[in-house]
């Protein structure tokens, strides 16, 4: 089977939070027989005491080979980037803050996405099916960063054997506009659609985005198992000002979120290249 990641690392820091992304991991593990590994950072004092809660958390993985790996670092994020190979899939979780206390303080997780230069897969707080049965959701807002996510989809796409879809949220329609909307919004969407062979798209409306995409991602009637955004990048006061769609909709979706960062490499092996290959 064609992979788009070469194995996959799940950081730890001792928290049932953090070990959330376990779920998913795991379902990525069986489908494509990749390598996982857990990673954790500590000080050097801490080396022995971090690697037997490795050891215990691998033991719990029932029939998956697990592989840890302890790094000594001051930084978290600086450590997960040691451990990385070139084509590492980083699976996270975000441990739920919101609103201006996250735009201000920060995340190691979003501090991460800062200076991934790949997609990474996080998981929110209120995951509730880690096995991405249901399309793969593209969320395209018009901007140059958002179509980074066009090629990772495409893969995740073939890599799970659902559906690809590309949705775009646009400001609620005026009072008595009946003009028919939805055909002139949707016309960027169609040629991106033919572009990258998506099954389907959408135009959703509402004010604020980020709860369009999550309540999109909860709809029964058509089953969503990963969505797909794009960080644009935005720092310090500029993030606090405009907000972040991605962290929000990190916050609230019931499913994974794969987040591609803005400064992605288009020339990386898993999106653009030839994919890893990983027999099943």
């Amino acid at each position: 089977m064609d992979t788009p990641f070469s194995d996959i690392v799940v950081p730890l820091d001792g928290s049932p939070a953090a070990e959330r992304a376990l779920g998913p991991a795991l379902d990525l593990v069986r489908r494509t027989a990749v390598p996982l590994r857990l990673l954790s950072r500590c000080f050097p004092d801490e080396r022995h005491a971090v690697s037997m809660y490795l050891t215990k958390v691998a033991a719990r993985c029932g029939d998956v080979a697990v592989a840890t790996t302890v790094v000594v670092r001051d930084s978290i994020p600086d450590a997960i980037l040691d451990g990385l190979e070139p084509a590492s899939l980083v699976c996270m979780t975000s441990h739920g803050r919101s609103g201006l206390a996250r735009a201000v303080m920060g995340s190691i997780a979003e501090a991460l996405l800062r200076a991934l230069d790949r997609p990474a897969l996080v998981v929110g707080p209120h995951v509730t099916t880690p096995a991405f049965a249901g399309r793969v959701v593209a969320c395209v807002d018009g901007t140059h960063e958002s179509e980074l996510t066009l090629a990772p989809a495409r893969a995740w796409a073939d890599l799970t054997g659902e559906p690809l879809w590309l949705l775009e949220v646009d400001p609620p329609r005026a009072p008595f506009d009946d003009l028919p909307r939805d055909a002139i919004e949707g016309g960027h969407l169609v040629a991106l659609g033919h572009k990258v062979g998506a099954d389907g798209w959408d135009v959703l409306h509402g004010k604020h985005p980020s709860a369009a995409l999550a309540e999109a991602a909860a709809d029964p009637v058509s089953p969503t198992g990963l969505l797909v955004l794009a960080n644009h990048g935005r720092i310090g006061w500029d993030r606090i000002y405009h907000g972040s769609v991605t962290a929000a909709v990190v916050h609230h979706a019931p499913v994974p979120v794969l987040v591609v960062p803005a400064h992605a490499s288009p020339g990386g092996r898993a999106w653009d290249h030839e994919p890893a290959t990983s027999a099943t």
